[in-house]
């Protein structure tokens, strides 16, 4: 068994390796493919045959080159089962790709027959030849003609045009006239070649037309065939003789202002039609589409821009022709119209002095670019030449310094002014002027200085001094109603004048300052005094007071008294020696609480002197001499008191300065500490050097023990 399976293998084997080879037998070496095919074309019949009968398939492996017709060959099974027979065929496929003789004339297909078995399948090489398309042509041969066509002529055909193709290629024809307007009057047949006039020719309104014939295969075109048309009765339009130009119309014309000229070869009735890119100057103007006048049926104004320039397009027509298209300008040109002058009378209040105003007038002249000089009618209301007036703006000024305050001054004065135009012609308006007391005169002072005193003793507030100044101008909206600035620190001048204390400053103080005057006037505006007012304020030493006797009270009821050199003695009521016994208590508890006060003052500083003690130094006690302090005036007859030893320079939160003969540009700040550099040894918060006798006196003492309580 299994050396019969071997030999039946071993045959299948032998059988297969000496199996035929497929042959192509029968097919067409080179092929002729025309350039203008539209279709589906077979190419040739491919004959591929098997000695061992097996069933063979064939197919394009290649082709060179492979643009622009890539996929445009392919062989498929086209065998007839009656009678039996194999065939393959090779096809040109429509549409696929472009045939075009000039990219590539001709293509090499490899053809590849196999009958899937054997390995050595069969390949031959067919040529196909592209044929370039031979294009149409016209018959008769001809490529220029004339004909004459009656211009009644309408849907008759006027010539029929003929084209052959060798390759018999359907043709196409088309139109073209000259000029274009032309053709819609006209119509060819693309199929067939027939030219019709289809639309009236009277219509066009010329004597000839010319009409361009071309025709295609599809794939070259040819042309064109030129056809002059002679129009037999044709229509000649309307035109016109005196357009296309420019009528200058003065402004302010009426009635007709311009006649255009028309004329018809046919003498038909002529109409028009009118635009314009000025219509609101064309609403000015009559033109009815039939009469040939052009005329005014409102104003012209020079002055509108829209009336200026009006620019018409005038198209003529008989009925069947229309003209050319005409343009004619209209140019309205200005007349000279006399101004006006507005208000023609007018009242100004103005200020006293050398002034110049604008008297608000205004001039209205419908001659826009017009020059208008101003000037005034020297008549008896100018007489005395006191006003001028500018020729170019109008604004009148006076000559001299009016002056309103001076005695039989007029406060009212008329002017009449005048405005004239380039062409001459004037218009008049009066102007009367009333001349104001006006803020003009600067407050004086009465006196370049004024110098008063004050005390150390003078209260915030007080008043010291009165100031003084004058304004000659009248009491018209405020205009010699006087207020005062001015501050030194210490003293301050008030809005009404008065000078007034702030705080009072050491003895030997002098506060000077610059006071000025301003008045309230409100026109022109506040005039400020021209140079200030000096003002000096001193202070001097608090004038001596006078301690006046106890009041010893009266008692009520009858009470024993007994009186001795040193000792009163009162008896009284019992509820009467209550009330003094609880004011002696409340006093002494006053005192105790100022006894207080002095030991936490002034306790520690007595301390940190008896530290300092060096009871061994046998050094001589030093005296130290005062100076008793310079007496001054006793204004009061009284007797001075003693002056007190200098003390510290703090007492009880007050300062104590030590510049007695300055003057003070500006006051120190006292709530500040001094600068370091003007102290000497002196007590905290001082600025004056301090006599301090506790020191003195310990500097004195010789060494002795201490004991500190």
């Amino acid at each position: 068994m299994t050396w019969t399976v071997f030999y039946v293998l071993l045959t299948v084997c032998i059988g297969r390796a000496v199996a035929g080879v497929p042959e192509i037998t029968d097919f067409t070496k080179v092929v002729i493919l025309r350039e203008s095919t539209s279709t589906n074309e077979l190419l040739s019949y491919i004959s591929c045959t098997d000695p061992d009968g097996d069933p063979t398939s064939c197919f394009v492996k290649s082709m060179t080159p492979s643009f622009p017709c890539s996929g445009c060959f392919a062989v498929f099974d086209c065998s007839s089962p009656s009678p039996p027979t194999q065939q393959h065929c090779l096809q040109y496929r429509h549409g696929v790709g472009t045939l075009s003789h000039t990219l590539a004339p001709s293509y090499l297909l490899e053809i590849v027959c196999t009958d899937e078995i054997g390995k050595q399948p069969a390949r031959e090489v067919i040529q196909v030849i592209i044929q370039a398309n031979s294009p149409p042509y016209f018959d008769p041969d001809v490529l220029n003609l004339s004909i004459s066509v009656l211009a009644d002529f309408v849907n008759d055909v006027i010539y029929n045009v003929d084209g052959d193709d060798d390759e018999n290629d359907d043709i196409t024809y088309s139109l073209q006239t000259r000029p274009t307007s032309s053709l819609m009057y006209y119509q060819i047949n693309s199929s067939t070649g027939e030219i019709r006039v289809v639309k009236n020719l009277r219509t066009g309104c010329r004597m000839t037309d010319t009409l361009l014939v071309f025709m295609t295969d599809g794939k070259n075109s040819v042309g064109p065939l030129v056809i002059d048309v002679k129009i037999i009765g044709a229509n000649f339009p309307p035109s016109a003789s005196n357009l296309e130009t420019t009528v200058y119309v003065p402004e302010g014309s009426t009635n007709t202002i311009y006649e255009m000229i028309f004329k018809d070869p046919d003498l038909d009735v002529i109409t028009y039609t009118v635009a314009t890119t000025t219509p609101i100057g064309l609403a000015q103007l009559r033109v009815d589409g039939k009469n040939p006048n052009i005329d005014v049926t409102g104003s012209l104004d020079y002055e509108n821009l829209d009336h200026r320039m009006i620019d018409l397009r005038i198209q003529l027509s008989d009925g069947f022709c229309l003209s050319p298209l005409y343009h004619l300008r209209l140019v309205i040109t200005d007349v000279n119209e006399p101004p006006s002058i507005s208000p023609t009378n007018t009242r100004l209040d103005v200020c006293e002095g050398k002034i110049e105003f604008n008297p608000k007038l205004k001039v209205t002249d419908q001659d826009i670019l017009d020059l208008h000089t101003w000037r005034i009618n020297n008549t008896t209301y100018n007489r005395d030449g006191l006003f001028a007036i500018d020729p170019s703006t109008g604004f009148i000024r006076t000559l001299a310094d009016y002056d309103i305050d001076k005695t039989g001054a007029v406060t009212q004065r008329t002017v009449i002014v005048q405005v004239e135009d380039k062409g001459g012609l004037t218009a008049t308006a009066t102007v009367t002027v009333s001349f104001l007391d006006c803020n003009d005169n600067a407050p004086v002072f009465q006196f370049a200085n004024y110098t008063t005193s004050a005390t150390e003793c003078t209260s915030a507030g007080t008043k010291v001094l009165q100031l003084s100044a004058t304004d000659k101008d009248s009491s018209r909206q405020q205009n010699n109603v006087i207020h005062y600035r001015g501050s030194g620190g210490a003293v301050v001048a008030g809005s009404s004048g008065e000078i007034i204390v702030l705080h009072a400053m050491p003895a030997g103080s002098v506060v000077t300052f610059l006071v000025y005057a301003w008045d309230m006037g409100q026109t022109p505006g506040p005039l400020m005094s021209v140079n200030p007012t000096v003002v000096s304020v001193r202070f001097t030493r608090c004038p001596p007071t006078r301690t006046p006797p106890p009041i010893v009270p009266v008692p009520q009821t009858t009470a024993l008294v007994i009186t001795t050199e040193t000792t009163t003695v009162l008896t009284q009521k019992k509820d009467d020696n209550l009330a003094w016994i609880l004011i002696a208590a409340l006093l002494g508890t006053a005192m105790l609480g100022l006894q207080g006060f002095m030991a936490w003052r002034y306790g520690p500083r007595c301390v940190r002197a008896c530290q300092k003690f060096n009871c061994e130094c046998s050094k001589p006690r030093r005296r130290v001499r005062r100076v008793a302090p310079a007496k001054e005036e006793n204004i009061y007859n009284e007797p001075l008191e003693e002056p007190e030893p200098p003390g510290p320079g703090f007492l009880f939160g007050f300062w104590k300065e030590r510049y007695p003969n300055d003057d003070f540009q500006t006051p120190p700040d006292r709530r500040n500490l001094p600068t370091p550099a003007d102290m000497e040894p002196h007590y905290p918060h001082t600025v004056d050097p301090v006599d301090d006798p506790i020191q003195d006196d310990l500097k004195d003492m010789n060494q002795k023990k201490c004991v500190i309580l």
